[in-house]
């Protein structure tokens, strides 16, 4: 009986190690499981993306809120917001003073990149996908074809009045 007791309280402060190690204090276990979500559908895009370049095929039709779904869209918006409110994150860099969005399966533009700092905030992409700024807007766009893949409206601060 003490053996059993000695070892389940081995396992008991060997799982909770573990679990203070893992701890990430700025993403709950419900954003966790968003992002990951997230992941799979970028993942799933791009294995299609690699399969349709394969058979020589043109790019499949999106639609707008595929990857960024509502809850998705929530969880994107409140990393950024963190990333900012963190004061070592600038948008200047992004702001071309153009405020337009392009529609999804539409070409990329001039849609500059976004920085780092907000980057890390969000999950990693296939190396067919990256992020990119239009606007209060983040872009999800194909990397290969430059067209847009969804669009995250008002993930962005607005930019202070004239």
């Amino acid at each position: 009986m003490t053996i059993w007791l000695i070892r389940m309280a081995g396992v008991t402060i060997a799982a909770a190690a573990i679990m203070a190690v893992d701890a990430r204090p700025q993403e709950s276990f419900g954003d966790a499981q968003v992002m990951i979500a997230f992941q799979r559908a970028a993942d799933s895009y791009a294995f299609g993306h690699r399969q349709r370049e394969r058979r020589a095929e043109g790019p499949a039709a999106g639609v707008e809120g595929t990857l960024f779904t509502p809850i998705v869209a929530d969880a994107f918006r409140k990393r950024i917001r963190r990333a900012i409110a963190g004061g070592t994150c600038s948008l200047s860099d992004t702001s071309s003073g153009d405020l337009s969005v392009p529609r999804v399966n539409a070409p990329v533009g001039r849609a500059p990149g976004v920085p780092a700092c907000i980057t890390s905030a969000l999950p990693p992409l296939p190396n067919e996908l990256e992020y990119r700024v239009a606007g209060v807007a983040l872009l999800l766009v194909d990397a290969h074809l430059r067209i847009v893949v969804d669009v995250l409206h008002a993930a962005f601060p607005a930019p202070d009045g004239p």
